[in-house]
């Protein structure tokens, strides 16, 4: 569709997907408001406690794997042979149904289940004060690491994406699968890698110089940067012409 790129219409297909998919959405998150109640009242039974590392740890169980899912059922329409005509004959360009759907599965869906998980574990707090006389801390709940599982969110994200819209049948297991293969592509290309350029040096890891023997630089920031760039934007840039791909 060769047309300006207009934000309202973003906006409004933002909407249509969540109206069309609102029980979905409605019951994923009641089930993760549970879990994450459950998982603190169990925790806090045997230590009387509900620490940040604690409580971070419980929203990840939820949060990455709800909202993976989520973003498969977001291209519900577009992978179905029976829907996808329909859906890709909407009067939107592939850039603002790529942005709608970006939007939908990553910032709406941080902000819901953040606000959704801290309220749930506050009262998780009450209730395990009230059962089990555990500490009652509120600021337990927040904890720097949030922030970095919400950055592992949106870098394999745009991942799952481009799985939903590349495989018709059994995309979860094929998208967890091809990202499998490609994790363990990388960890031998990185043996190899660290064998020939650190061959001379005989450095070992547990020595603890695995990182800086290369002329004696550290190299973990660019390589997480490189990574994140690849799995994130470059996803989305992949993304964008599998979509287009299906339009024409």
């Amino acid at each position: 569709m060769n047309q300006s790129f207009n934000i309202t219409r973003v906006f409004l297909f933002i909407k249509r997907d969540l109206l069309l998919l609102r029980g979905t959405i409605t019951s994923s998150l009641a089930v993760a408001a549970i879990l994450i109640f459950l998982f603190s009242i169990f925790n806090m039974i045997w230590d009387k406690q509900l620490t940040s590392e604690e409580f971070v740890g419980i929203f990840t169980l939820v949060f990455i794997p709800m909202g993976l899912l989520f973003s498969f059922a977001l291209f519900r329409e577009f992978s179905s042979p029976k829907t996808n005509h329909l859906y890709l004959a909407l009067p939107v360009s592939t850039s603002e149904r790529l942005l709608s759907k970006w939007i939908t599965a990553t910032l709406l869906y941080i902000v819901t289940i953040s606000i959704i998980a801290l309220a749930v574990g506050f009262i998780a707090l009450l209730v395990g004060g009230i059962l089990f006389g555990a500490n009652l801390d509120p600021l337990a709940l927040f904890s720097s690491s949030y922030w970095s599982i919400v950055g592992v969110y949106l870098f394999i994200q745009p991942i799952f994406m481009v799985g939903a819209m590349t495989f018709a049948k059994n995309r979860l297991v094929k998208t967890l699968l091809a990202l499998g293969l490609l994790t363990l592509g990388f960890i031998v290309f990185h043996l190899i890698l660290f064998g020939l350029l650190n061959g001379g040096f005989d450095v070992m890891p547990k020595n603890g110089m695995a990182s800086v023997s290369f002329i004696g630089a550290d190299f973990s920031t660019v390589g997480r940067w490189f990574y994140g760039l690849l799995f994130g934007p470059f996803m989305l840039v992949v993304a964008y012409f599998k979509m287009k791909e299906k339009e024409v």
